[in-house]
């Protein structure tokens, strides 16, 4: 015995020193780190899986050779060094995403320390005996050595950590708790409880069974609620360990006596919902989308099928509820069905789209055949193997005689001494049948995805508009439809900045403008330059991811009606009610603005002599050709005479007596005293008409300048062509503009 403590010492010193020198001299390493951990990761499997473990086919804490301390206490010294083992080998990985984890490092060095203190009844728990001359002794006296070392080795790298995150103790205590939920064995109730007493069986969807399927429903709810505000890392790294708990539990039948020799071959894990307890932490692991799809596509349905249709035997004390055997089956169907969907549902991987589906179709039809191949072939050898029930009647017998009948058709051949049976028809069926579900399934996620993202858009959009509210009161406590920002006709962007969903790229960055009215004021850059984002921002069209916006004082994102009733638009791509004619349809936009009926018939008739519509006006708006269409948009964005006209584009299509037309509107708008603000790539028509620009490229504002001013120096097109092909970026600061 005094062999195997020195031996536990030993590796303990070696391992934190080196783990410690590593930290200190080595050039790389963040790779000897973790190449270390992973080295104690390989120890703890392989000692782990050297054989069956005796303490689980303990029955209601009867005591244990070898174990002079009891078998609870022994039970829990193998239990929760599995989760200090498995929090240990994420440490290197994710220690950075999660300073908080220094926290567990205290648990981990807490419970190695018990083992290396307990060492006889923690080995005689796994091996049944403390056996001085067994390989398998030394291993676990080894790994309880190595995790000692492993652990105070994180917890000298995460002290700096300690009073930072100590205002997270309570979550971090909670998320110890999930720790020890997730990484019990799954003899944990046989162990405690007497199964004889509670022998009822869980099958055919009686009382007992729907209590099994609940927690395949609950579980993912209560670890997205706790995880879904959480960074991603974070959210990978609890995701990772649930699912390398969910492994770590099944392979207690999957154990090096249990698999090896003809004789074992059944218990491989070729099934569908075994495989997926090994790919889902591969994938986490390594970041395989490809591989992932596959799973989420044929897994997740498979597994609802398995959990609908177990088939495990009900004979003795199989199938009933606390056994074992009962225990294992759900929780590694749990992890086939529900991680796929709590991982997209997370955003750790993308919902996959019809491509995706097509690929993972591909690659389940090589499973498929590989699987009738090895069906057909080791049924020669009398092994007990079904590889996803094709070859039994496991699955037709669920459906009724009609499915039997299916199997009748059968074809036998021999090679190589072999033979192999197989039913073409019913296997061809069952494939195809097979594709068809798991796209209706798909169509189904779809449905509950969307469902809930809208939920959670709506609320978060509630709760942005009582924010709003609060900034409002703040601001402006006796009256809350004033100005935020006490300017006369003018539009205000302050430090706007606008990015899609997660995308680390800008399309528009710190953009700061003003623009005084009065003036007319062009808008230049290439396509793609963020010239479209910053006008549908301004309009209310997207939300804004930072900064402000004002129109004539309003704050665009808390007073938006107030803001959007100073402003009209022209869009670049309009969209017409086309039924309507055109007279009905400025009306209608008429109405909204609450326009006087004088008023709006005085610029209608304006509107209509200008642009020639006269014989059109009373036509569906369908009739009309694009630059007509366009003339229509111009006179709805003028009809309540807005203080800001923004138009993005706006003499595409337009004829050259239009184009006219149209200019010389900005013109009256902007003499009026109101703001004039249109995008456009014709360098002319800005040259001749504005009285200055701003030019943007790649999200950032290069120049506010005055044309006459620049053409002093250069021509319009050449100073542009300068800006958009010079190669510094850099942002305008902000600068008020003050009326001459």
């Amino acid at each position: 015995m005094l062999i195997h403590y020195l031996t536990t010492a030993l590796v303990a010193v070696l391992a934190a020193e080196s783990l410690t020198a590593f930290h200190a001299f080595a050039k790389r390493k963040a790779f000897w780190e973790k190449a270390a951990i992973l080295l104690f990761g390989a120890l703890f499997l392989v000692a782990y899986l050297w054989d069956g473990d005796a303490i689980a086919s303990v029955y209601h804490l009867a005591p244990m050779e070898g174990v002079s301390i009891g078998t609870l206490p022994a039970f829990l010294l193998v239990w929760f060094t599995t989760a200090a083992a498995l929090f240990l080998c994420l440490f290197p990985f994710f220690r950075k995403a999660c300073p908080a984890m220094g926290y567990y490092a205290v648990f981990a060095l807490l419970v190695f320390g018990a083992d290396a203190v307990l060492l006889p009844n923690y080995i005689a728990a796994h091996t049944g005996a403390f056996e001085v001359a067994s390989a398998r002794t030394a291993l676990l006296a080894a790994e309880v050595g190595f995790g000692l070392g492993a652990s105070c080795y994180a917890l000298f790298v995460s002290a700096k950590h300690f009073k930072k995150e100590a205002k997270k103790l309570g979550w971090i205590l909670l998320g110890l708790l999930g720790m020890l939920l997730c990484s019990a064995p799954n003899y944990t109730l046989q162990l405690l409880f007497n199964p004889a007493d509670y022998a009822f069986t869980v099958i055919d969807l009686n009382f007992y069974h729907r209590l099994f399927l609940y927690p395949a429903i609950v579980i993912p709810v209560v670890l997205w609620f706790f995880l879904s505000g959480k960074p991603l890392e974070t959210k990978r790294c609890a995701v990772l360990f649930y699912a390398l708990s969910g492994l770590w539990n099944f392979m207690c039948t999957q154990k090096f006596p249990m698999i090896w020799g003809l004789e074992h071959v059944g218990n491989l894990p070729l099934h569908l919902c075994n495989t997926a307890c090994y790919v889902t932490p591969l994938c986490l692991t390594f970041k395989w989308k490809r591989l992932f799809y596959f799973t989420y596509f044929i897994n997740v349905f498979g597994a609802f099928l398995a959990l609908t249709m177990p088939n495990y035997s009900i004979e003795g004390l199989n199938g009933t509820v606390l056994v074992y055997s009962t225990l294992h089956f759900y929780r590694a169907h749990y992890q086939a069905f529900f991680m796929p969907l709590l991982i997209v549902g997370l955003g750790i991987f993308e919902r996959p789209r019809l491509r995706q589906f097509i690929y993972s179709m591909v690659a389940f039809f090589f499973y498929y055949i590989l699987m009738l191949v090895l069906n057909g072939w080791f049924t020669n050898y009398d092994a007990g193997v079904d590889y996803f029930f094709i070859n039994s009647d496991f699955i037709a017998d669920k459906l009724g005689t009609w499915a039997e009948r299916l199997r009748d058709i059968v074809v036998s051949f021999s090679f190589s001494g072999l033979t192999f049976t197989y039913y073409p028809l019913y296997q061809s069926l069952y494939f195809l049948v097979y594709c068809l579900l798991a796209l209706a399934m798909w169509f189904l996620y779809e449905v509950a995805y969307r469902s809930v993202s809208g939920w959670l858009d709506l609320a978060a959009r509630r709760k942005k508009i009582r924010m709003d509210a609060l900034a409002l009161a703040a601001n402006a406590p006796h009256d809350g439809g004033a100005p935020m920002n006490q300017s006369a006709e003018t539009l205000t962007l302050k430090g706007f900045s606008k990015r899609y969903g997660r995308s680390d790229v800008y399309a528009a960055k710190d953009v700061n403008l003003e623009v005084r009215g009065g003036e007319i004021f062009g808008f230049l850059g290439p396509n793609g330059a963020g010239k479209s984002t910053i006008i549908k921002s301004i309009v209310g069209i997207q939300p804004i991811t930072a900064g402000s916006i004002y129109v004539c004082g309003y704050d665009v994102e808390k007073q938006s009606v107030q803001a959007k009733s100073n402003i009209g638009f022209v869009p670049d791509h309009y969209a017409l009610y086309e039924k309507l004619t055109a007279r009905e349809y400025v009306n209608y936009i008429a109405d909204l603005y609450a326009v006087p009926k004088a008023e709006r018939d005085e610029r209608m008739n304006f509107y209509v002599e200008i642009f020639e519509l006269q014989k059109a006006v009373d036509e569906p708006i369908s009739t009309y050709s694009h630059g007509m269409k366009q003339k229509v948009a111009i006179m709805a964005a003028l009809i309540h005479n807005p203080k800001v006209w923004i138009l993005d584009e706006p003499l595409t299509g337009l004829d050259p007596n239009s184009i006219y037309q149209v200019k010389e509107c900005m013109k009256r708008h902007a003499q009026a005293g109101n703001v004039v603000f249109f995008s456009s790539h014709l360098i002319d028509v800005v040259e001749r008409i504005c009285d200055r620009i701003a030019i943007i490229r790649k999200g950032q504002i290069q120049c506010v300048r005055d044309v006459r001013e620049i053409e002093r120096e250069t021509t319009l097109e050449r100073f542009y062509m300068d800006m958009i092909t010079s190669k510094e970026v850099l942002p305008v600061p902000y600068k008020p503009e003050t009326a001459e």
